[in-house]
């Protein structure tokens, strides 16, 4: 066997589901102590788990515990798994953070915080899911989301973070054309200069910069087609 290779991983970026790699899976699931695995099925290639997930506050005695379904896309570990409200205890909403289907807004992709290839991506979800849980808690009792949450929509949440990334690069050049973009005055050239006035290409120089305008500009642009097309509709 060669060095680093991994017989649970096929060569199609996606994981082999054998009855011993899902006895390893559900045995790192419980390892941190606060998801416990009931039961779980396996079907083309995906995996699902279905558990129950909680906290104690020592202080209080106070328990806090939801029942999860956790599926597994085919690409797993290159792709992230989604969490579900099992048993439907909370209700959907925008500002709840969980989408109509029960699945649990964890994280903005774009901010790319989960660790992808990682043997570990799923506890990572999972915890996510326990702060979701936590706030989504304290959601129910002062109907605010605690902390800071990201915006809705197609583009705004790509507009946050190409601010983001141009304030990053103390580069006064690019955030001052990142203005100009998020304002709808300028049209980004990805074959062109840089805007931080190095004079390598913009694609090259700062890539993850021109690959956020690139979804920010795309998505700005379905948001205003799929305005005009109900307006279109109304006036009808």
């Amino acid at each position: 066997m060669r060095l680093g290779f991994n017989p649970f991983l096929s060569l199609a970026r996606g994981t082999v589901w054998t009855p011993a790699r899902i006895e390893l899976e559900l045995s790192r699931l419980g390892r941190p102590g606060f998801f416990s695995p009931d039961s779980h099925s396996a079907h083309q290639g995906s995996l699902r788990v279905l558990g129950r997930i909680g906290l104690t506050f020592q202080a209080t005695g106070r328990v806090e515990e939801m029942d999860v379904r956790l599926e597994y896309p085919k690409e797993y570990p290159w792709e992230v798994p989604s969490a579900f409200d099992e048993k439907k205890q909370f209700q959907p909403s925008t500002a709840g953070h969980q989408f109509p289907t029960h699945k649990l807004c964890l994280s903005f992709p774009g901010r790319e915080e989960f660790t992808l290839g990682s043997e570990d991506l799923a506890v990572e979800v999972m915890g996510a899911s326990l702060i979701w849980l936590d706030k989504r808690f304290i959601f129910e009792r002062t109907k605010v989301w605690p902390g800071e949450a990201e915006e809705h929509g197609w583009a705004r949440p790509f507009r946050k973070l190409l601010i983001e990334e141009a304030n990053r690069s103390k580069n006064d050049c690019l955030k001052a054309w990142t203005d100009w973009i998020v304002a709808g005055f300028a049209v980004p050239r990805y074959d062109a200069g840089c805007p931080c006035c190095s004079g390598r290409m913009f694609c090259h120089c700062h890539r993850r910069l021109a690959m956020l305008t690139c979804q920010f500009v795309f998505w700005r642009q379905q948001e205003q087609e799929l305005n005009d097309q109900r307006s279109t509709l109304q006036a009808a």
